[in-house]
């Protein structure tokens, strides 16, 4: 049985590892848990989905529902909802798929599925060959044989990562937005029905009440994404200042006078391919030329939950199909 190594527990690397045929996995990951941007911050009794926020049920990539029922991770719930608010849409209640426990659900139940040993709070620094075999180092220690290496992490990284075996020069760089999200507790409500909804103002790109998703009732808890030019403007503005600027903000839409209890903002640097290497040169993944080398992630396919398990999925795909092909060239 192939020994294989998958560098980080995204989405797209569990969905790889979910698709592919029972193997010899090994997962590293450089965080304490799964998931990637698939991520919930837990503080005192709030709780803010801060990465991906919830999966439409009409996403079209087949199978991928079923999947995450099947591992009890996801729930469908309805909430108010509106597609501009700055520019006067109408609301309307909308279904979506939220995590059951938050959407870090999803990554940590695909996870435990999979029940493939993992190394957390491992950062792969290196990656060397020795004959036909991969060996991976960390800071401290080194793993392998391995006969494939697959790195489900962000293209620049792993661009760097795995220079020395792909002539990264032959593929096009995607291009990503940028995007600041601000976590906000409040003392009581804010004064609106809606649940969720786009272009609150013209900087701010999305809102989302976390109470309706999590159950909270003590405190009014929201996240707001920045859109993606101001977020590239304002790329190193002060944390501080710009919780500040969005309580202000927020308060004065919702004509609140709520205290802000908590505030939080986490800045992600990947967070929306723009252009993926789908779109620049119609292939989702990158290999090297002896086809045991592979680097994936949502950028190759698309910014939606979705696009990063189909990602996993098509290159799930064509490593089988390569496999076939080449056993029956021998």
């Amino acid at each position: 049985m192939k020994k294989i190594a998958i560098i980080g527990t995204g989405l797209s690397a569990l969905s790889l590892a979910h698709h592919l045929p029972t193997l010899d996995v090994t997962f590293f990951e450089k965080s304490w848990r799964p998931g990637g941007r698939l991520s919930t911050r837990k503080q005192s009794d709030l709780k803010f989905d801060h990465g991906a926020h919830f999966l439409s049920p009409d996403h079209g990539v087949l199978g991928f529902t079923e999947a995450l029922e099947k591992v009890q991770a996801i729930k469908k719930v309805e909430g108010l909802y509106t597609s501009n608010y700055h520019g006067g849409a109408s609301k309307e209640v909308k279904s979506i798929i939220i995590g059951d426990n938050g959407i870090e659900s999803i990554p940590i139940n695909l996870h435990k599925s999979l029940r493939y040993p993992t190394n957390f709070s491992t950062k792969i620094e290196k990656v060397e060959r020795d004959n036909k075999d991969y060996y991976l180092f960390s800071d401290k220690d080194k793993f392998g044989p391995f006969d494939m290496v697959f790195a489900g992490i962000p293209f620049e990284q792993g661009a760097t990562l795995l220079q020395d075996h792909i002539d990264f020069s032959q593929y096009p760089t995607p291009i990503f937005n940028s995007i600041w999200t601000v976590m906000l507790g409040f003392d009581k409500r804010l004064g609106t029905d809606l649940q969720f909804g786009y272009y609150l103002t013209k900087e701010i790109s999305f809102f989302m009440n976390q109470n309706f998703k999590h159950e909270q009732f003590n405190q009014e808890s929201w996240v707001f994404n920045m859109r993606s030019e101001w977020t590239n403007k304002y790329y190193n503005i002060e944390p501080y200042v710009l919780e500040d600027y969005v309580v202000n903000e927020v308060k004065k839409i919702f004509q609140s006078d709520a205290r802000a209890t908590f505030k939080k903002s986490h800045r992600w640097k990947y967070a929306n391919p723009k252009k993926s290497l789908r779109d620049l040169n119609g292939k989702t993944y990158i290999s090297s030329v002896d086809h045991k080398l592979y680097l994936l992630g949502d950028w190759g396919e698309g910014p939606a939950m979705q696009d990063a398990w189909l990602a996993g999925k098509k290159l799930a795909k064509s490593v089988e199909e390569f496999n076939i092909s080449h056993a029956h060239n021998i």
